[in-house]
């Protein structure tokens, strides 16, 4: 009787040490999966504060690099775009074959 005793305590030993195990094993998972970032290091790169300080010195020198002048800033120009429709080409085609074909007749 008292090995079954002994062998009892054994287990329930054995029982409640896998249970502490198991429980700091879900609580360890849980807390990196907490605190572990799923965002890439570039993003991190990307996303950082800027600075509010403004660089004085460095808006003059590119104000001073290139200055438009004003009579430039009241032009407004359109680019004009000529769009050929697939007829306008074939009668193009046709009339440039058609004077392959026939030789020009100078008057004597």
């Amino acid at each position: 009787m008292d090995q079954e005793y002994k062998f009892g305590k054994n287990i329930l030993l054995l029982s409640i040490m896998t249970l502490i195990t198991i429980i700091v094993w879900v609580g360890y998972e849980v807390y990196s999966a907490y605190t572990q970032t799923t965002v890439p290091r570039i993003i991190k790169e990307l996303i950082r504060p800027l600075s509010p300080s403004i660089d004085e010195v460095t808006i003059e020198d590119i104000k001073q690099k290139y200055q438009i002048p004003e009579e430039e800033l009241n032009i407004v120009t359109q680019p004009v775009v000529e769009l050929e429709t697939e007829e306008e080409e074939e009668i193009e085609e046709e009339i440039e074959t058609e004077e392959e074909a026939t030789p020009s007749q100078t008057p004597d």
